[in-house]
């Protein structure tokens, strides 16, 4: 720790704050691809901004053909490496407070990407601020990598790796204090089935999120669905509601919704859907289809049923089923699993595609991406846990986790925050917030981790 350091944050938390609003108050969902624009125009907005607040404070910057953007401070040969990313997940439902308001309320700030991973951003830049208004030496250069595609795929960063240089060392403020030095693997599994339909469904707007809210038409009596729900439930934890159309009933299956590498903390509305549509009197090909996707994954966030529930040091399987498009025309579903790094990619498809075989549907597409470890006792490591030891007191073992962060993408780089102090996490939810002090003391430790690795 620096008395400096944390005086000049301290004097500047207002600026911190009120850039935050700024970054927020941009939507930076993905999108088309636009010249100079290859996530989408949004995205390039919120890019541009960010490095314009970096070049306002006098920095270094440098946007790199809208896949990133980078910020330096210091000399030296080697690098030491801050990566954060401005895109983010969907909004979704169930807000108290405007998504993109930015609204601070009871020393709160809300909107989506205040804690994934927008406000950490802001805190990084604030924190190489801090540490050169101090006039501390660094041995190292100090580079701030801005992401902008981390939650649709981080083709950022293969186009980063194709393009640049690694830093020797890297930390992502994506994760989990103290820090997290090992990440399950990733699968993303796309199936499909072309077929004539008689009924819609409809939920998810990202697969690695659980789907709060689901909604289905069924060319069934507004009176029978009704009599058929108030006599037996919808055998799931889910809440329903019930609306007449012409020539059938709108169904709502409202859950709730969580980051998908904890899928048992939200409430899948999908599952609950197909709990639901199981007892209605539908097609034959409808019925099977929706038959087995309950029998296969009925409010099992683990794989359970289809053989793949399994555990090894980096931790538990999670499966979320996270996106489906179901119309006249068929229906495409998407997966989302965290595995335990032990398991094969050809052993988790395979057990994927035995399931779904049943419903007629072919595996369109399917990503695998390895998970990762590094040593506990590696120099990131070792010095990360005693800056995190420093700063609040705590002497905490470094944590594994299913989340995809950076740091899975470059050699000798681990997860450090924001999650895991101060708060619980918020991320992918509704009423995402950063409270400002959690905001100031991301940006002092991250300013202790540019002195303990660069300094």
């Amino acid at each position: 720790m620096n008395e400096r350091v944390d005086r000049w944050l301290e004097a500047h938390r207002e600026d911190m704050v009120r850039d935050l609003q700024g970054c927020v108050a941009i939507r930076s969902l993905k999108s088309d691809k636009a010249p100079g624009a290859p996530f989408g125009e949004k995205i390039q907005e919120c890019l541009e901004y960010t490095l314009g607040v970096a070049g306002q404070m006098g920095f270094e910057t440098k946007d790199h053909e809208g896949y990133y953007g980078s910020v330096e401070i210091g000399e030296g040969e080697e690098t030491f490496g801050i990566l954060a990313h401005l895109d983010i997940v969907p909004e979704g439902e169930g807000w108290d407070y405007d998504p993109y308001g930015g609204e601070l309320v009871e020393g709160r700030l809300y909107g989506r990407g205040t804690l994934d991973d927008k406000g950490p951003a802001i805190a990084a830049l604030y924190a190489m601020k801090a540490v050169q208004e101090a006039r501390i030496p660094l041995r190292r250069k100090v580079r701030l990598i801005l992401g902008c595609d981390e939650e649709s795929g981080m083709e950022c960063m293969a186009y980063f790796k194709e393009h640049d240089r690694a830093p020797d060392l890297s930390i992502s403020p994506d994760g989990e204090f103290p820090l997290t030095n090992s990440e399950k693997s990733i699968v993303n599994a796309v199936f499909e089935r072309k077929f004539a339909s008689t009924i819609t469904v409809t939920a998810g707007e990202a697969a690695n999120v659980v789907p709060g809210e689901a909604v289905a038409f069924v060319p069934v009596p507004f009176d029978e669905v009704k009599a058929i729900a108030e006599r037996f439930g919808n055998s799931s934890e889910c809440s329903l509601a019930l609306k007449a159309q012409d020539n059938g009933t709108q169904i709502k299956v409202i859950g709730s919704i969580a980051h998908a590498s904890m899928p048992e903390e939200g409430l899948n509305a999908l599952q609950g859907m197909m709990c639901f549509l199981s007892l209605l009197p539908l097609a034959k090909d409808d019925m099977a289809i929706v038959l087995n996707l309950k029998e296969k994954f009925k409010m099992d966030y683990y794989g359970q049923r289809i053989g793949l529930d399994k555990a090894d040091q980096s931790g538990r399987l999670t499966l979320n089923m996270g996106v489906v498009r179901w119309d006249e025309s068929g229906f495409t579903l998407t997966f989302d699993l965290r595995c335990p790094t032990s398991l094969s990619s050809e052993g988790i498809k395979k057990a994927l595609c035995d399931a779904m075989e049943p419903t007629g549907a072919f595996l369109k597409s399917y990503l695998f991406k390895p998970g990762y470890s590094l040593p506990d006792d590696s120099e990131i490591v070792s010095k990360l846990l005693g800056v995190f030891k420093d700063r609040t007191g705590l002497d905490l073992p470094p944590k594994k986790i299913g989340g995809g962060t950076y740091a899975r993408t470059l050699p000798n780089a681990v997860s450090f925050g924001p999650d895991g102090y101060m708060c619980d996490s918020s991320a992918h939810v509704a009423n995402e917030f950063m409270t400002v002090e959690q905001l100031l003391f991301n940006a002092k430790i991250l300013a202790d981790a540019i002195l303990a690795l660069a300094g």
